[in-house]
């Protein structure tokens, strides 16, 4: 019995093709799983956002107008208090962390709008231009890198990128509004401690102090109030305490010699003539070197500079020069009267330190009464205008001007972003070059079929 041939089929060239493109994919496919998730694997992370919102963060200023930097994110302050709010500062040393941490600034999506915002509408439409270059990032991407610890779980690194930027943001919005704190200077400085004359001196820097701050505030918003009291009433009342009360203390102090040490008050009397004999002294020759200059000067001079062979004028401005010097020498006589009245004031007291004048049977519970008054009218003034600074900065920055998200783990994943362009990178340029060998045998194999049917 006779086998019959059974012809088979030829495989047709485009599945073989096919076939061999699938194949190279999956050798790249292979080859980017080996790099990815191998030699080269792809860093887990833990990532945050921390946005400001507040006027002036476009301008790279904080609430209070200084200059911003985002690079406080990873100083030793905050660092250690994210581990420990985040409650593994036995595990963790902030060095670590700092550098395993990457913090980049980017723009918002609505960044012409904010821009617009911060520019006038005249001028953004007539110049027709927007330009980042005079803008700074308002969004700041914080990653957590698990370089200093390998085996951090997703929820250690979550917890300490949450609590960094957590910690930064109570940093900030304690650091960057306008303060007021007096209570560290008054507690040094306790008024039992010294004698009549230096309470009186420490009262009038506490107001010198306070006015000034207040006269700062207002030239920053001279409209702002709360319950109808402004920074500029601050610095009227401070002034009108000093120039009033104060200057009454200090007067019935030094006419009545008033001291709680005799000896004291002595030794600070002549302290005091000493050191403005001395610039006295300085005073007086200082200005009988001005009177040289000036009786010396002539008001026409011309200067000539040397210059090779040649010689070159030169306008000197001479009268300028000639009452800027009388100015100074109108600045060193008032200041020479000056002194001269202290010391005559100074030797006045002296004189006054007298047994009698300074006995026990001087009366000084009124002095100490009104020490105490106007220590007391200070410390409200303290308390008034700390409330209104808090109120001035609630009214500029709230908790919605630092805004933090919630932290993201990311690692290697199959179908991770990462992965996919490792694959693209790996498996695209392999099946690219099969795809045009069986495109180049393609052609080759329908030339020789044509050469066949010719021949």
């Amino acid at each position: 019995m006779k086998k019959r041939n059974v012809s088979r089929k030829p495989i047709p060239s485009l599945v073989i093709y096919l076939i061999c493109i699938v194949i190279t994919g999956i050798i790249g496919l292979i080859i980017a799983g080996t790099k990815f998730f191998g030699s080269e694997k792809s860093d887990r992370y833990s990532s945050t956002v921390i946005e400001f919102t507040y006027d002036g963060a476009a301008q790279n200023l904080t609430p209070s107008g200084q200059k911003f930097s985002i690079n406080e994110i990873t100083s030793d302050k905050i660092l250690e208090d994210a581990l420990a709010k985040a409650g593994v500062s036995d595990r963790y040393t902030a060095d670590a962390i700092r550098n395993s941490l990457v913090v980049t600034g980017s723009y918002p999506k609505d960044v012409i709008d904010r821009i617009k915002d911060y520019t006038s509408l005249y001028d953004f439409s007539a110049s027709r231009q927007v330009s980042l270059n005079d803008y700074y990032p308002t969004i700041y991407s914080i990653k957590l890198y698990d370089d200093f610890d390998k085996n951090a779980s997703a929820g250690t690194m979550n917890s300490i990128v949450k609590a960094i930027a957590d910690s930064y943001k109570e940093h900030f919005l304690s650091e960057y509004v306008y303060s007021f704190d007096m209570s560290k200077i008054n507690s040094m400085l306790v008024l039992d401690n010294y004698d009549y004359l230096q309470k009186i001196k420490i009262l009038s820097r506490q107001l010198k102090v306070l006015d000034q701050f207040a006269t700062d505030m207002y030239a920053k918003n001279s409209n702002f109030k709360k319950d109808g009291l402004s920074f500029n009433d601050i610095s009227l009342k401070c002034r009108d305490i000093s120039n009033d009360a104060l200057s009454k203390l200090e007067a019935a102090v030094t006419i009545n010699a008033f001291t709680v040490s005799n000896a004291r008050l002595k030794n600070q009397y002549e302290y005091e003539i000493q050191l403005l004999e001395n610039e006295l002294e300085y005073k007086k020759k200082n200005l009988e070197e001005l009177n040289e200059l000036i009786a010396s000067y002539k008001t026409d001079d011309i200067v000539f500079i040397g210059s090779g062979d040649s010689l070159v004028k030169v306008e000197s401005n001479s009268k300028q020069t000639y009452e800027d010097l009388i100015g100074k020498k109108k600045d060193i006589s008032d200041r020479i009267v000056e002194i001269n009245t202290e010391i005559n004031d100074y030797k006045m007291h002296l004189e006054d330190l007298t047994a009698a004048a300074s006995s026990a049977t001087k009366d000084k519970t009124s002095a100490d009464k009104q020490i105490e008054k106007i220590d007391e009218m200070i410390g409200e003034l303290e308390k008034s205008f700390s409330e209104l600074i808090t109120a001035y900065n609630d009214s500029i920055v709230s908790e919605d001007a630092v805004v933090t998200e919630n932290a993201r783990h990311y690692s290697a994943k199959l179908l991770s972003a990462g992965f996919i362009v490792q694959a693209i990178k790996c498996a695209g340029p392999l099946c690219i070059i099969v795809m045009l060998i069986c495109c180049i045998h393609a052609a080759f194999t329908e030339i020789r079929k044509f050469k066949k049917q010719e021949a």
